[in-house]
């Protein structure tokens, strides 16, 4: 059980318990039996209403005093730069239905970035090489636009329609698993390299990752991740 996901009824009921103690403290009303009651039933009706509304609110996988729409026109228009589509992905993991998705992907970007440093420090820079890191880098950024597409639509979609759509992230998900495990290969192979064999584009690893890749935006543009 994650005590975060329950901060703000906890805060909730807190504040409403300590309000009630102060009112009747301070107050003395208490003391009239009949506005004693009416203030006893008007507190436990606050605070059966107030986690009613928290429990709803679970039950939609939303949490209290989040953005009733996180993705918007905006957000897409602001995507100019890679730091840009992280941020909306960092600011995916506070919502509740994909938090745990939307962290592996930000974990999976991170991976590929010291892939990178790596091939870049032991082989020759440029190159084939060059182009199909930047390859890497196009579709899992493609991968983040998806993923947010999808979670927009979850954000105005049924409790019954949840499992659809995280099948659909996961297989974003699982997709960048599979390149990046190619890439490993192709850091594996090219660490075995020396000299300006280190150069050669005619590597077995480097081009299953390129047809990774291929295989990979195919089955985007012919619709099969759904």
């Amino acid at each position: 059980m994650h005590l975060k996901k329950y901060i703000g009824q906890i805060l909730f009921n807190c504040i409403t318990a300590a309000a009630g103690v102060l009112l009747f403290t301070s107050t003395g009303i208490l003391a009239n039996p009949v506005a004693g009651v009416a203030a006893i039933v008007a507190l436990m009706a606050l605070l059966c209403g107030g986690n009613y509304f928290f429990v709803k609110l679970a039950g939609e996988g939303k949490k209290a005093f989040q953005p009733g729409y996180m993705i918007t026109e905006q957000t897409f228009d602001a995507l100019n730069e890679p730091e840009d589509y992280i941020e909306v992905i960092k600011d995916l993991k506070n919502y509740y239905p994909c938090r745990q998705e939307a962290a592996k992907m930000l974990q999976q970007w991170e991976l590929f970035k010291k892939k990178s440093e790596t091939l870049d420090a032991i082989s020759y820079q440029g190159g084939v090489y060059e182009v199909v890191n930047q390859d890497v880098e196009s579709v899992m950024l493609n991968n983040m636009v998806l993923f947010m597409k999808r979670a927009a639509i979850m954000q105005s979609a049924n409790r019954s329609e949840m499992t659809m759509h995280l099948n659909y992230i996961r297989s974003l998900t699982a997709g960048n698993d599979k390149i990046l495990g190619d890439y490993t290969n192709l850091l594996i192979e090219a660490s075995q390299l020396t000299g300006e064999d280190s150069g050669k584009a005619e590597i077995k690893s480097l081009n299953l990752l390129i047809e990774s890749i291929r295989d990979y935006r195919k089955e985007l543009e012919s619709g099969d991740m759904r």
